[in-house]
């Protein structure tokens, strides 16, 4: 059966707790248990969005500049997207920009992009049918190990399940990067040399 809510993510979870009631729906909550992952829900979900950098919240926007400047150490104020969760980069990949700081609800940079400055973001996503599997069964174990002692008052259950998060979140991050090719840039200074000795080389930078 294919996942495509969250009371279903939540039923995942709740399965690894014990016999307890289904959960129909966290969103008019009317168990206990429903009661208990409404609270959980969102929360953890950008929790964990955050941590995996899942590839389907990966997303590149143009941000506007503002009127109002930094009052020390940055040039200009840039908008902080209402979608973004977590800020990667500035500019390209490749060029890996990391000039920048995040200061309260701001981008401060010394870039002055006129057109808007282009940034990589995780976008916040709560559309279930976007998550990848590794992503809902990671965030389900999170749910499950944060909602465990209230549901089951099981300490040695709750323990188990906070311990083996860490393991539970590089499984995830191992699938999730096997979709990205790292970009490897090479630093040989001998093929530099070889190639700006060559008639045909052309630097590109």
């Amino acid at each position: 059966m294919a996942i495509t809510s969250k009371s279903q993510i939540c039923q995942m979870a709740i399965s690894q707790l014990g016999n307890y009631p289904s959960i129909l729906d966290i969103d008019t909550p009317t168990t206990d248990p429903e009661l208990i992952m409404a609270v959980w829900y969102d929360i953890l979900r950008q929790f964990v969005l955050k941590m995996l950098m899942p590839n389907f919240a990966l997303d590149r926007l143009s941000v506007a500049k503002l009127s109002e400047t930094p009052s020390g150490g940055y040039a200009y104020y840039y908008e902080y997207p209402k979608s973004c969760l977590k800020i990667l980069g500035i500019g390209d990949v490749q060029n890996k920009q990391n000039n920048y700081a995040v200061v309260g609800n701001k981008i401060a940079t010394d870039e002055d992009a006129e057109d808007g400055l282009d940034i990589r973001i995780i976008r916040d996503i709560e559309d279930v049918n976007e998550f990848s599997p590794e992503y809902k069964l990671l965030l389900a174990q999170y749910i499950a190990a944060y909602t465990c002692l209230a549901i089951t008052q099981d300490t040695t259950k709750a323990k188990m399940l906070r311990t083996a998060l860490p393991q539970e979140l590089s499984a995830a991050s191992g699938l999730n990067a096997q979709e990205n090719t790292p970009i490897r840039i090479s630093r040989s200074r001998f093929k530099a040399s070889r190639d700006n000795d060559s008639p045909t080389y052309t630097d590109k930078k």
